[in-house]
């Protein structure tokens, strides 16, 4: 099959779930679809995970995104790209890695904690007293104990084995309260109802592999295990043992050839994707004409090759530079502008003044802002600044003047 490139991108915005009708009640749909949502501690502004879902779905209650891990229990958080959000039916696909994780758990918790005996139990035992804990409460505790002079741990590393215990699913994250973890034994927070049944490795690897080319629309060897990490996922979804599992999808119809113009590489669809591709060729792109934001943990950026290759476009996260060295911004967000990765925002929120300044703003070279843009830029902005909770903007220097719009 031979996709221009122009639908390719088309089909990567669409299977993103950008290309539908906003839609604030989707919360849960759209993270089925992503198969995961990252999650970040920078809150510049709100913290990614709450962003990816506003990019998408527009302005929604995100309270509503903290109640399907608590009370509804619907999502859990583990590793699947990094620190994710993940649907709780997809839990069994996460048992090898727990199982993997907690094989000499004990001996290497031994060597971490040097002369704090039984720390593992330790913590595990005031969980099982005490119901949820946080770090914080060990560390709150660790203060009490010390003033007696009788302290055996020290929050950091309480906080430590909390980690360990959560990695081997011993324990889960019961709730969340100001982004604090709290965690509690796993069969307090997993409900009945889930699956438990162990998938097989070829089970596993099927699972992740045709998620990840679901979620990409066309994607190349590289972008399949870069969307779930094979040392969150413990499974091979790069080298000989994926190839093969590739083959074996191709064999079996449930995959295509692709080529797209201008990557030298071979791609991959969906086979119950071709009609999907045929009517964007044909002019249907859903909603591709409006202007949002990416947090710079995004799912569609995570993999910068692709979004170098595919967008021409590329993301640069220099919230860990000096900053001497930051080009675009502390927490640039990336500008989605119909299927075209735009420019970029430097935002914050002064929350005690409930003030959205957009620091900076860079665009691409060979863009130039139109009226159309200038108008859906204006609507992206009132909708972000009420999203985080700000009842007015302020534009920096590095602003050009026909884009500082009242509201």
């Amino acid at each position: 099959m031979e996709i221009p490139a122009g639908v390719a991108r088309r089909l990567a915005i669409w299977k993103q779930c950008f290309s539908g009708a906003r839609n604030p009640e989707e919360i849960l749909e759209t993270i089925r679809k992503l198969g995961c949502i990252q999650i970040d501690t920078i809150n510049v502004v709100e913290r990614s995970h709450y962003m990816v879902l506003w990019s998408r779905i527009g302005n929604y209650e995100k309270k509503e995104l903290d109640r399907l891990l608590h009370p509804d229990r619907k999502v859990f958080e583990f590793w699947a790209h990094a620190a994710s959000i993940i649907l709780v039916e997809h839990y069994r696909y996460f048992i090898h890695t727990m199982k993997e994780n907690r094989k000499g758990l004990e001996a290497r918790a031994t060597k971490r904690f040097a002369g704090k005996v039984n720390l593992l139990e330790k913590v595990l035992g005031e969980i099982r007293k005490n119901g949820p804990m946080s770090s914080r409460d060990f560390e709150e505790e660790g203060r009490a104990r010390r003033r007696k002079r009788s302290g055996w741990w020290s929050w950091k590393p309480a906080k430590i084995a909390l980690e360990m215990l959560f990695n081997a699913g011993v324990l889960m994250v019961a709730y969340r309260d100001n982004f604090q973890r709290y965690y509690d034994l796993t069969e307090n927070v997993l409900p009945s109802s889930v699956d438990l049944t162990e998938p097989t490795a070829e089970e596993r690897g099927r699972f992740f592999m045709e998620k990840a080319l679901e979620v990409a629309g066309i994607a190349r060897f590289n972008d399949i295990s870069n969307y779930f990490y094979d040392w969150c996922t413990r499974t091979p979804l790069m080298g000989r043992e994926a190839e093969e599992a590739i083959g074996q999808l191709l064999k079996d119809g449930t995959l295509e050839r692709a080529t797209v113009k201008g990557l030298r590489d071979p791609c991959y669809v969906r086979s119950e994707d071709r009609g999907l591709i045929e009517k964007i060729a044909e002019g249907d792109f859903g909603r591709f004409g409006g202007v949002t934001f990416l947090s710079p943990f995004d799912n569609l950026t995570w993999f910068k090759d692709r979004t170098k290759t595919l967008f021409n476009f590329s993301p640069r996260l220099e919230a860990y530079f000096p900053g001497r060295n930051r080009e675009f911004g502390y927490y640039n967000m990336n500008i989605l502008y119909g299927d075209r990765l735009v420019g970029r925002l430097d935002p914050k929120v002064h929350r005690d003044q409930r003030i959205l300044e957009i620091k900076s703003l860079h665009f691409e070279k060979k863009f130039k802002p139109t009226v159309d843009f200038r108008e859906k830029f204006a609507d992206a902005i009132s909708s972000f600044m009420r999203f985080n909770e700000a009842d007015d903007v302020r534009f920096g220097k590095m602003v050009p003047r026909n884009l500082k719009i009242q509201l």
